[in-house]
């Protein structure tokens, strides 16, 4: 589905930017910062961000914060990732099962395979 025809299905007002940021999520393997936003969207910083924040408010996307930095990804079913403290790479990795808990995502660090 586009961010067109997505955007539509949620009831919200679309626009070239909100289409933008849904397409680039949509085709990320990862969770994307807000300065992978900036170099890939034409628009004011301040623009991006409320944005960004309409579609967490619609809980569209979530929001992990990873060494001070706020990265994006469409919302749907949790995620949980291990960020190496040492190189940075983001891995996706299996949800921690807590029981009576509703984990939307999860960051959990330390030092890789490669970086021992």
């Amino acid at each position: 589905m586009d961010g067109t025809s997505f955007l539509k299905e949620q009831g919200i007002t679309r626009t070239p930017l909100r289409i933008s940021i849904i397409e680039i999520l949509q085709n990320a393997s990862k969770p994307i910062s807000y300065d992978e936003f900036l170099a890939k969207i034409k628009a004011n910083k301040t623009t991006i961000y409320r944005n960004l924040d309409l579609l967490l408010s619609k809980n569209l996307i979530i929001k992990s914060e990873i060494e001070h930095k706020s990265f994006y990804e469409l919302s749907g079913h949790a995620k949980a990732y291990f960020v190496c403290e040492t190189c940075h790479k983001m891995e996706e990795i299996e949800v921690p099962i807590l029981p009576g808990k509703n984990i939307k995502s999860a960051v959990i660090k330390g030092v890789c395979e490669n970086c021992k």
